[in-house]
C-alpha cells in the first residue's frame, strides 16, 4: 500500500460551467470522493489537498494558462516538505502540464520519488470526461512499486510519459499528450505494461545548488520569415529579458540577414551582461538540431547561443527559467548545455 499526495491546482478535470457557459476553474470539491472511490481496489492511504504557498497561503484552482513559476515553486515545496509520501500525483489543466512537468523534474531532481502529473480534456461534470480514467490509470501506477520510475510523469490517454520529454499533442482527443523524442514509459491501458521504465544516464545535479527558484525573465520566440533584426535587438535592449528560447527552423537554421549570433553578442554587451544568452531548439514537433547540416546553420554557432538539441519548447524554457534563478550565474552555460534530468538527447 503506498502512501500518496493528490495536489489539486485545477484545470479542465474539475472546471464547471458559469452563468454564460463558459468553463472555469472550480475548487473541486468531489476530488477527495471520486479518488476515494476509486481507490478502493487499490487500498492506497491517499491525501488530497489543494495548492498552498511556501508561507502556507491556499491558491486558488485556476485554468491552467495562468499557472507560471510561482505555482512550480508552490508544488515542488509541498512536495519536497512532504517526505513521509511514496508518491504524489497532481491534477493540472492541460495547456501548461508539460512546462510543470519540466519545472519539478529540475526542482525536484533529487527528490527520487515518482511525481504523476493528469486532468482532462472534458470536466468531471461532462458526459463523457477522461478525468476519471486517466486518475484511475495514474493511481494503478502508484501501484506498481519499485518499477516505476522516481521522476515527473504525465499518465494521460492511457499512456504513462517523462515529464520533461512531454508535449500537449492535440486539443480535443483523449490521447492528448506524446514524448516525440523519446519512448513511453508505459501503456497504462487496457493493461500495465512497461515499454521502457529504465531510465538511460544523465549528467545529474550535482553541481548545481538546486534553489526551487525560477526567472520569469524569459521570453520564447518562434523565427518566422521577414523577422527583423533591428526589432528584436530592441525589444531585448528596452526590456528586462535575461535569456531566450528561440525555436528556430528544421535542424537549426535561420535567415543570414538575421545574423542571430552577433546580434545576440551586441545585446550582451549593450545590456553588460544582463541578458545572457539564448537556447535554440527546433521548431518542428519531432527531431533534433544539427546545426552543422547546412551553411544557413552557421549563424547559429556562436558563444552566446546554446544548442538545445532535441530539448522540447517547454523542456527549454522552464529549464532555462530554473538556470536563471540559480546563485552561480558563471555555472548558467554548463546547466543548459548538460544533460541534467533526460531533457535531452547527449
Amino acid at each position: 500500500m503506498a502512501k500518496l499526495l493528490v495536489i489539486n491546482t485545477g484545470g479542465t478535470i474539475s472546471m464547471q460551467k458559469d452563468a454564460t457557459g463558459s468553463l472555469s476553474a472550480s475548487a473541486g470539491d468531489e476530488l477527495p470522493t471520486l479518488i476515494e472511490q476509486l481507490n478502493v481496489a487499490l487500498d492506497h492511504h491517499i491525501d488530497c489537498v489543494g495548492l498552498v504557498t511556501p508561507s502556507g497561503t491556499p491558491m486558488a484552482t485556476s485554468d491552467s494558462s495562468s499557472i507560471n513559476e510561482q505555482h512550480w515553486i508552490a508544488i515542488a515545496h509541498m512536495i519536497n516538505q512532504a517526505p513521509s509520501y511514496d508518491g504524489y500525483l497532481v491534477l493540472h489543466g492541460t495547456d501548461t502540464m508539460a512546462y510543470t512537468a519540466s519545472a519539478l523534474a529540475f526542482s525536484c531532481a533529487n527528490l527520487n520519488k515518482p511525481i504523476i502529473l493528469t486532468g482532462a480534456q472534458v470536466p468531471l461534470s461532462s458526459p463523457g470526461g477522461d478525468g476519471v480514467q486517466n486518475i484511475r490509470v495514474s493511481l494503478e501506477a502508484f501501484a506498481s512499486g519499485s518499477t516505476l520510475p522516481n521522476i515527473p510523469m504525465i499518465a494521460f490517454g492511457g499512456v504513462l510519459l517523462r515529464g520533461c520529454r512531454a508535449r500537449k499533442s492535440s486539443t480535443h482527443s483523449a490521447l492528448g499528450f506524446d514524448s516525440p523524442n523519446a519512448p513511453l514509459i508505459a501503456e497504462l491501458f487496457p493493461k500495465l505494461r512497461w515499454v521502457s521504465p529504465t531510465l538511460p544516464a544523465v549528467d545529474g545535479v550535482a553541481n548545481c545548488d538546486l534553489t526551487n527558484s525560477f526567472s520569469n525573465r524569459v521570453m520564447q520566440l518562434s523565427l518566422h520569415p521577414g523577422l527583423d533584426a533591428e526589432m528584436l535587438k530592441a525589444m531585448i535592449l528596452n526590456s528586462s529579458i535575461e535569456g531566450l528560447i528561440v525555436r528556430v527552423f528544421g535542424t537549426g537554421t535561420a535567415p543570414d540577414a538575421l545574423d542571430l549570433g552577433n546580434l545576440l553578442s551586441e545585446c550582451r554587451e549593450q545590456t553588460n551582461g544582463r541578458f545572457e544568452c539564448a537556447v535554440i531548439v527546433t521548431d518542428v514537433y519531432n527531431g533534433s538540431l544539427e546545426l552543422s547540416r547546412y551553411a544557413a546553420g552557421k549563424t547559429l554557432q556562436a558563444d552566446d547561443i546554446i544548442d538545445g538539441k532535441d530539448m522540447t519548447p517547454e523542456a527549454a524554457t522552464t529549464k532555462l527559467m530554473w538556470a536563471l534563478a540559480q546563485p552561480r550565474r558563471d555555472k548558467l552555460r554548463e546547466i543548459m548545455r548538460a544533460n541534467l534530468v533526460g531533457e535531452l538527447t547527449p
